[in-house]
């Protein structure tokens, strides 16, 4: 089940980061490559001046200041000016074609042949626009058709100009190689999808990681509530058990007299009241759990309080055969819940009793520093495994699994101790060294003004 919900979790976080990462980088790429498409049309339209020498072919107008279209007649020498593209844009070539797509001027940067300028030229006219793309020696080359516009002066009639018309067959056909530039973005498309692939596998583990870290609470918190629900059915199981037994023999003797059953009556009676400590022990930790609980905080005497409960269970130390030795300093006062302070040293001491041997020690000490006060359960005596310490808080948790609730109670009182210590502020700690000792701390931490 949790496995299934990490998958799906890291599904989601995968998808999304996929969806951002693939879109931030398209439009890196999709920005570098208009930009690129912008700077190779500029340079193919922004040219610079260069001045012209041609026949005129058949066909060609020119219009005068009257705007009178008026034919130049066929192999009349004129001269003129018209842009071509500057050598500062990189590898380039011009080519000028007449009516017939025959070439009347070539201006080139790059060393190419003859039959490769007019290769360029007539893939370009049968190019369906005025700018295209075309691959020549290997290379790609972008261009743009326009008509020649070239003013011409007549020096027959008075330095008029004149302007060759636009329907006439004279083209300007500009060359720029961009190849550099497509192998440009080609290397950035791929750095860009390598970089995609690390990212999303950097993340994915990444993602992984954190997804095992969220799951992991919810799976102890589902583990704890299994094995709660497990031990609470176990406790309960028993009293039952013998409640069931013995109403089993009450009706089995209906006929004898209310004194002769008052064994089973008892007996009974003793199992009820183990089920109502459990539910009522139960009942306390959950409402300390869930609920923030309303503390009664008032400075009282600490040491005093922790006289008073080492006195009220000296008797069953004594019967058991132990010593409680106690060190506790004198006029320590705190600003707690006074009877929440109290259960949680009975539930201390109760327990160092349980699980002290006879003949073994106990000490209680209460001590103050500079920033906190210490009261500390110590007995002496076999300890705990190290494994073992962590969960000494759990709900049923008992160290020695041979104890049943007839003797060893039913392992909350540990967990209702840490519950009212987190919500009294305090710190509860258990510390053991195997044959020597087990001690618990409870740590009050004092308020900086």
């Amino acid at each position: 089940m949790f496995r299934k919900m990490r998958n799906k979790i890291l599904l989601l976080n995968m998808v999304m980061v996929s969806a951002v990462v693939i879109a931030a980088f398209a439009v890196i790429l999709a920005t570098t490559y208009t930009r690129m498409q912008n700077d190779n049309r500029e340079k193919l339209l922004n040219g610079s001046i260069a001045h012209l020498s041609f026949s005129t072919s058949s066909g060609l107008t020119i219009r005068g200041n009257t705007q009178r279209a008026e034919p130049i007649p066929d192999g009349v020498q004129v001269s003129g000016i018209a842009t071509r593209i500057s050598p500062d844009t990189g590898l380039s070539f011009s080519l000028f074609v007449d009516s017939q797509a025959r070439l009347t001027d070539v201006n080139s940067m790059v060393d190419l042949q003859d039959e490769t300028y007019e290769l360029a030229a007539a893939q370009a006219i049968a190019f369906d626009g005025s700018a295209g793309m075309t691959t020549l020696e290997g290379r790609k080359w972008q261009f743009s058709i326009a008509p020649v516009k070239v003013f011409l002066r007549d020096t027959n009639t008075s330095n008029a100009s004149f302007e060759i018309d636009e329907d006439s067959e004279l083209r300007h056909i500009r060359f720029l190689d961009v190849t550099d530039s497509y192998k440009m973005i080609q290397s950035l498309a791929l750095m860009l999808s390598g970089l995609t692939v690390v990212l999303l596998a950097a993340f994915f583990f990444i993602s992984r990681y954190f997804a095992n870290r969220a799951i992991l609470p919810m799976e102890e918190a589902w583990e704890s509530q299994t094995r709660f629900i497990a031990d609470a059915s176990h406790e309960l199981k028993t009293p039952l058990s013998v409640i069931n037994a013995n109403c089993g023999v009450l009706y089995g003797n209906k006929n004898e007299s209310v004194e002769s059953q008052l064994k089973w009556v008892d007996s009974i009676m003793r199992a009820a009241c183990r089920m109502t400590d459990l539910v009522s022990s139960l009942l306390s930790l959950a409402s300390m759990e869930d609920v923030q609980l309303s503390m009664q905080n008032v400075p009282f005497n600490f040491s005093a309080e922790a006289v008073d409960v080492v006195s009220e269970l000296e008797a069953s130390a004594f019967e058991k055969g132990l010593v409680i030795q106690k060190e506790i300093e004198e006029n320590i006062e705190i600003e707690s819940d006074r009877e929440q302070v109290r259960k949680i040293l009975c539930i201390l001491l109760d327990n160092a009793v349980k699980y002290t041997e006879r003949g073994e020690r106990i000490t209680v000490s209460l001590l103050q520093e500079k920033r906190s006060i210490i009261c500390s359960v110590r007995n002496s005596g076999a300890g705990i495994p190290p494994e073992d310490i962590p969960h000494l808080f759990d709900r049923f948790y008992r160290r020695d699994p041979s104890r049943s609730s007839d003797n060893g109670g039913y392992g909350l009182g540990l967990a209702i101790a840490q519950a009212i210590a987190k919500q009294l502020g305090a710190t509860l700690v258990a510390d053991s060294v195997l044959s020597k000792y087990t001690e618990f701390q409870l740590v009050f931490y004092k308020q900086t003004k």
